[in-house]
């Protein structure tokens, strides 16, 4: 057996969903659209950072601002918010070296899903919270766990690395930042990245999924 395929058998690739696997961030565009809009992201923000709220809170508080019918979501979504064009190539990347692709988002897996379908995307695991869209008392969320960030994306990277996978995390937001903290290798986006300097964390700074596919192979392949 190759060196490639030996090494391949070891890594388990994570990465975030809004802002990672799309261009933009589908709850922010969802808010700005048919809900509170730009203020009201601005206000729940400041609270956020002032301490007063988590951000599992501020994205319950937004998304109960939203009244409008999923259809009306759904319509905006497939216009506006596109995906990373390099997602697909990763995804099929990652199942040719059989190597597990798995979505944590601190979103919604209703929303992933309409980018992230099963026919599209056989064997790709996604975890997520949960949408209930509400035209009357707003849109409620379910949340997977009681974390500040309502889905604890750090410990499904922990739980890799106890089974001995070398864990590879793609990311862009604050709910990133946990599992930044414990990935093995970290690809960011802008956002991501910053912080992560700020906080001495080695990353790559990515524009695309290319680049992360670009970086894995040249280094699988070298052994």
């Amino acid at each position: 057996m190759s060196a490639l395929s030996l090494y391949a058998r070891s890594l388990h690739v994570f990465s975030d969903f809004d802002g990672t696997i799309t261009e933009r961030d589908s709850l922010v565009f969802l808010v700005e659209r048919l809900g509170a809009g730009r203020p009201g992201l601005v206000s729940t923000a400041r609270r956020r950072l002032a301490g007063h709220l988590s951000l599992r809170r501020e994205i319950a508080a937004n998304m109960r601002t939203i009244r409008a019918p999923w259809s009306e979501a759904v319509a905006l979504l497939r216009d506006h918010v596109r995906m990373d064009p390099g997602f697909p190539a990763c995804a099929a990347w990652c199942a040719a070296h059989r190597i597990p692709l798995t979505v944590l988002s601190a979103g919604f897996a209703e929303i992933v899903d309409l980018y992230l379908g099963r026919e599209a995307f056989p064997g790709l695991e996604i975890r997520a919270n949960t949408l209930t869209p509400d035209e009357h008392a707003g849109w409620q969320c379910t949340f997977r766990d009681e974390s500040e960030f309502g889905h604890d994306k750090a410990e499904a990277v922990r739980e890799a690395r106890k089974q001995g996978r070398y864990t590879v995390f793609v990311g862009d937001g604050v709910s990133d930042h946990g599992a930044a903290t414990v990935a093995d290798d970290v690809f960011a986006k802008p956002a991501l990245a910053r912080w992560c300097r700020r906080h001495g964390i080695p990353c790559h700074q990515i524009r695309s999924f290319a680049d992360v596919v670009a970086s894995l192979d040249a280094r699988l392949a070298a052994g």
